[in-house]
């Protein structure tokens, strides 16, 4: 995953903790994953994040999806996988599958 795409889905995960049970340590450790992108804050945030109840982390991961889905919709952050170029030598499996089409 590149850092420009890290970074913009732990704000967006950041932003739906923020909405769903408010700014707190879970909150913040989000935040300071997605500024500066270091592997021990991400797993701080990690640990903080697996400290939500069953059903504040569904809250958060519903949330967080529905905010994605808006951005990439209304044009405000491009698909990710379309970004990405394909493989030359999977063009036979991607012809010959329905559910991958011709990319």
């Amino acid at each position: 995953m590149t850092s420009t795409l890290e970074r913009k889905c732990l704000e967006i995960l950041g932003e739906a903790v923020n909405r769903t049970v408010g700014t707190g340590f879970v909150h913040a450790a989000v935040a300071k994953a997605a500024e500066s992108l270091s592997s021990g804050d991400r797993e701080k945030a990690g640990k903080a994040f697996k400290l939500l109840s069953g059903k504040e982390t569904r809250k958060v991961q519903s949330r967080a999806l529905e905010d994605a889905e808006l951005l990439r919709d209304h044009g405000e952050f491009a698909d990710p996988m379309g970004d990405s170029e394909a493989n030359p030598a999977f063009a036979q499996i991607r012809h010959a599958s329905r559910k991958l089409g011709n990319v």
